[in-house]
């Protein structure tokens, strides 16, 4: 198969658990884009931070970012937005204030860090990301996604609940052991980001390959044509998978990209 796009979760897929790409796998990402295959990050994260180790990298890529609300074509021009509910934006931000989540609020310009106390480099931060301590200030309109680091049977996220159907919510834990909480648009996801880009780019899903980790790969593990689960990846990543490649510590991608396009 002439595979034409790949779909490559983040963390814990294509970074380290020293959050980076080893040397390995960026040879094997610039051979790919060279040989004119699409890269695309697929992440909850937000745009620009998801497409910043590429840029080092000198690639120009796609995107499918804040969990498939955010969905880009090379050279960043928007191909999808979809936005959470407006109603909900001021209980999401009462509700992380409350709970003293830290949080991640991004649109497609912005995106706000919610700690208890200012990071070290607040004052260094670029200007799409402004750190803060409270959200009762913070301009939300347009929000496309919230990430949160919860602790297991918080009880703040049954306030949550009452929003089933009207927003997604997906949960996932990091490489690093947190728990995390992704709310998006009710029906967004990656596999929603990854049908909207190939469809954008002239690309059928079933020459789209998807890497990825744990369960919130399914949805694109489910659109693409051929799911490649990390050798770190989650039981029901593996079982959805047709193929399982090495760890994220073991150069995974790039080992799945040598198998599937040599």
């Amino acid at each position: 198969m002439n595979y034409k796009l790949a779909a490559i979760d983040l963390d814990g897929t294509l970074l380290n658990s020293q959050n980076r790409i080893s040397e390995a796998t960026e040879a094997a990402l610039k051979r790919l884009v060279e040989a004119g295959v699409v890269v695309a990050p697929a992440t909850a994260r937000w745009y620009q931070v998801a497409v910043r180790p590429f840029e080092r990298m000198g690639l120009d890529v796609g995107a499918i970012t804040c969990g498939g609300a955010d969905v880009r074509a090379p050279g960043g021009r928007v191909l999808a937005e979809k936005p959470l509910p407006g109603e909900f934006v001021p209980f999401i931000a009462d509700l992380c204030d409350r709970a003293g989540w830290v949080t991640t609020l991004s649109s497609a310009t912005r995106t706000y860090r919610r700690e208890s106390e200012l990071p070290p480099w607040a004052s260094q931060a670029p200007e799409w990301l402004t750190p803060v301590t409270h959200l009762r200030d913070a301009d939300l309109a347009g929000l496309l996604t919230v990430i949160a680091t919860v602790k297991p049977g918080d009880p703040h996220l049954e306030e949550l609940e009452p929003w089933a159907g009207r927003v997604s919510c997906h949960r996932a834990v990091s490489f690093q052991g947190e728990e995390m909480v992704t709310l998006t648009a009710p029906g967004v996801d990656k596999g929603t980001g990854l049908l909207a880009l190939c469809e954008e780019l002239g690309i059928d899903p079933s020459e789209a390959v998807a890497i990825g980790d744990s369960e919130v790969d399914l949805p694109m593990f489910e659109v693409a044509g051929l799911a490649v689960a990390m050798g770190n990846a989650t039981p029901e990543a593996k079982a959805a998978a047709a193929m399982v490649t090495g760890t994220a510590e073991e150069d995974g991608v790039a080992e799945a990209i040598r198998r599937i396009w040599g």
